[in-house]
């Protein structure tokens, strides 16, 4: 059955763009140097300041001037991590060069626990390279590369081929919305896939209220979750480090705020960007505070507040739970170990379980998080499968895309996580 979509009123997501280069505030410190190693992060300890390596080891960061010891961690996939430490006397200087080689990482063999169940491929064919893929209540749809051109697969979650729509080579990505829905995207322009319904019977799948690129991310781009009673929108503000979630009654156009998230260290850092241009400074990422429709209730990890917050039908608080696991893991009480989160919470909608994603040296491990106590358990370990694409949970089953062999063909994968 086709969902309509309700005019909503233009919400605009505030970004904070920065633009600054001008002069550097007199009183700074160049740090820079060669690592003989490219992507090395380099980042001042225990902020959210840092820069990264170029192509040939090189890199540039600019300090204030201050009577502090400040501490830098060195760290890159495959290489152990570092610590240089600047005293307050070589802070007052104009430059200061700090180079080394980075050192590799020694791999000893640790004690592995084998899991029972491993991935295999759910969907592939030698002709066919899989672009992108969504599941919904309907089954699962695919956007295909073949000679014969593109087409938009529906499957059940069996495999078996429902519908084959030809559609062009522009469409490269699917949108799931906070209703189930799915669309088809491209550069310029959207549709929603739908089915006719004769009787009790689904027909081939097509596509529906087709609109521009623009307009379809002015209505869709900030809905964030959806009930039958209410209607939560998310709106950034102050360079993306402050959220602010509002709720829509039903028959209410009144917009209520839900919860407003921020991070403080972030704004701290904006503002800073803000008063000396950007020299070797990373702007920070957009703050990720998910919320999710469970039935008629809502969960929202306000990851900013270290809780998991439930709120009732009507949007009112109803509990809280502690969590943990996004926050980096302080080492004898000293040293930070940097926390391998990877900034994604899955949900398994049939089954309503939450996953936190975690990347450890590329590979991808899913642990179940328990909405009771905020801990998390290891479900799943990808070994053997770097980079995987676009991971999913579905009815207990963990699925994602991944290259086959050497050629730019990729498969749809899938595991037992149950």
């Amino acid at each position: 059955m086709l969902i309509n979509f309700v005019p909503m009123k233009k919400h605009l997501i505030i970004l904070a763009l920065f633009c600054f280069v001008g002069s550097i505030h007199a009183q700074t410190t160049k740090v820079h140097g060669n690592l003989g190693v490219q992507n090395v992060h380099i980042i001042v300890t225990d902020t959210k300041q840092g820069t990264v390596s170029d192509a040939k080891g090189n890199y540039t960061l600019l300090l204030p001037n201050n009577n502090k010891r400040v501490n830098l961690l060195y760290s890159c996939i495959g290489y152990q991590d570092t610590v240089v430490s600047l005293t307050p006397k070589q802070l007052q200087t104009r430059t200061v060069n700090v180079s080394f080689r980075m050192r590799p990482k020694n791999y000893a063999l640790e004690e592995v626990t084998v899991m029972e169940n491993k991935p295999e491929i759910a969907y592939h064919e030698k002709l066919i390279s899989l672009e992108a893929y969504e599941i919904n209540e309907m089954g699962l749809y695919m956007i295909v590369y073949r000679r014969s051109g593109n087409a938009l697969l529906h499957l059940t979650l069996d495999m078996d081929t429902l519908s084959i729509l030809p559609i062009g080579r522009k469409f490269e990505r699917l949108y799931k919305d906070v209703y189930g829905q799915i669309h088809l995207i491209s550069y310029d322009s959207t549709y929603q896939i739908g089915h006719r319904q004769l009787g009790d019977t689904y027909l081939d799948a097509e596509l529906f209220y087709g609109m521009t690129h623009r307009d379809f991310y002015r209505i869709m781009g900030n809905n964030a979750a959806a009930t039958d009673s209410i209607f939560v929108i998310a709106t950034y503000g102050d360079g993306a480090q402050e959220l602010y979630y509002h709720y829509f009654k039903k028959g209410d156009p009144n917009a209520y705020l839900l919860e407003y998230t921020f991070d403080q260290e972030g704004l701290d850092l904006v503002e800073n960007i803000r008063k000396f241009g950007l020299g070797g400074i990373i702007p920070p990422p957009p703050i990720y505070d998910p919320v999710f429709a469970v039935g008629d209730s809502l969960v929202l990890f306000n990851f900013e507040a270290d809780k998991i917050e439930f709120f009732d039908q009507n949007a009112q608080i109803i509990g809280e739970t502690p969590i943990k696991f996004h926050r980096d893991v302080k080492w004898n009480g000293k040293r930070p170990m940097k926390n391998t989160w990877n900034r994604m919470i899955l949900m398994d909608g049939t089954k309503k379980k939450f996953y936190a994603v975690f990347l450890e040296e590329s590979i991808l491990v899913l642990k179940k998080i328990n909405l009771k106590t905020g801990e998390t358990k290891e479900v799943a370990r990808l070994s053997g499968f770097q980079f995987v694409l676009l991971p999913r949970v579905n009815n207990g089953l963990l699925y994602f895309m991944y290259h086959t062999g050497d050629t730019h063909s990729k498969a749809l994968y899938q595991m037992d996580i149950e």
